[in-house]
């Protein structure tokens, strides 16, 4: 049985000594969640970029992932969802889901922009580590020439 995210965060010893020194930077919060992104990723080896992916197919499949994400493309649709959220906090959920096969619903990310959402709609994440963005992509949007990262079909 999955922990709930409260669960993880009090019963990992690891994770809390890890969040302790983050939070213990003399850094912005900015450059804590920056840190985080890549050290989370790395402590529990969780694809931290859609092209390591790759490397954990066997994983993905052992657990009935079915859309399996990275640590990048989880955290911009929870930080394109909760925008005003700390930013640690949304790197730290979007391990927990990725760890955990679990993600943000597709859905709600298109109910929270329906104005942008087209037919066959997609979308965009521009950006590196977690200064990220998400763009809507029309039919005839290329993604990579609007400087995009990735590409996920939302219908």
């Amino acid at each position: 049985m999955k922990p709930t995210f409260e669960q993880w965060i009090n019963e990992d010893q690891a994770l809390n000594d890890t969040l302790v020194k983050i939070q213990e930077m003399d850094c912005s919060v900015l450059e804590q969640a920056e840190f985080a992104f890549k050290q989370l990723s790395k402590m529990y080896d969780l694809p931290l970029m859609p092209e390591d992916s790759e490397r954990y197919e066997d994983y993905f499949e052992s657990r009935n992932i079915t859309d399996p994400r990275s640590v990048y493309e989880e955290a911009v649709l929870i930080k394109y969802l909760e925008p005003q959220d700390d930013p640690r906090g949304i790197v730290l959920f979007a391990v927990y889901n990725v760890k955990h096969g679990m993600g943000v619903n597709l859905k709600d990310v298109s109910k929270k922009n329906a104005k942008k959402v087209f037919r066959n709609s997609r979308l965009g994440i521009k950006g590196n580590g977690i200064n990220t963005s998400i763009i809507f992509l029309k039919d005839t949007d290329n993604w990579v020439d609007l400087e995009c990262n990735v590409m996920i079909e939302l219908i």
